[in-house]
């Protein structure tokens, strides 16, 4: 009686794991960046999409000088890098351990930034933006009037490098988040904001696309 109740609670658990979410966000950002040249493609806008830490993807605007229309799907552990331009692609599974999906807003690597100012950094996530301020303990103020939308401001310091995010809205959504660290500055403007139903078939392997499968390392 004993093995079959552990057997029970086991598959439950199993049966729990293996549920989808029911809401995910999407997200429609641009990006300001001081050493970003204004109008290039890495200012176009991107739409993204999380559910919980399993359910990610990346739509980007079309590069039409590289002739890239790059899409990224992440249903852990599967993860497809896709350019729908000429429907082509690559899949990989993630190895592990965690199979969490991450979507950070600032690349640290390469700034040399010292470890206690690169690494929660780098935990800043799209999708996550309240939360991180709040974790962190950042309080709420008035953040002033920006395109055209009364605000609230959370800042954090970490180092040498000032993170701000301004809210706008009930329910309480990001408007813009920005890092400042020397004379460079990086701002993501969220042109769109919300939660939806979840979608699978926005995190499955998409169809009419030859995909190369990526062996691990």
């Amino acid at each position: 009686m004993r093995q079959m109740l552990l057997s029970l609670l086991l598959a439950c658990s199993t049966l729990v794991a293996q549920q989808a979410p029911k809401t995910m966000t999407k997200m429609e950002v641009i990006l300001q960046a001081s050493d970003v040249v204004p109008g290039s493609f890495a200012t176009k806008p991107k739409v993204m999409y999380r559910a919980g830490t399993k359910y990610c993807r990346i739509e980007e605007s079309p590069d039409e000088e590289h002739k890239i229309h790059g899409l990224v799907i992440i249903s852990e552990p599967d993860v497809w890098m896709i350019n729908s331009a000429d429907k082509s692609g690559r899949h990989l599974v993630d190895s592990g351990p965690t199979y969490n999906c991450r979507l950070p807003l600032f690349d640290v690597v390469g700034l040399m930034l010292p470890s206690e100012e690169a690494k929660p950094i780098s935990e800043l996530e799209f999708g996550q933006e309240i939360e991180f301020f709040q974790r962190h303990g950042a309080t709420p103020h008035p953040g002033g009037v920006m395109q055209s939308k009364q605000t609230t401001a959370y800042k954090l310091q970490f180092g040498e490098s000032s993170l701000g995010l301004f809210t706008s809205g009930t329910p309480e959504r990001p408007l813009a988040v920005a890092w400042i660290h020397g004379g460079k500055n990086k701002i993501y403007w969220f042109s769109g904001y919300g939660q939806l139903d979840f979608d699978a078939k926005l995190f499955a392997k998409p169809q009419d696309v030859k995909v190369e499968e990526v062996k691990p390392q």
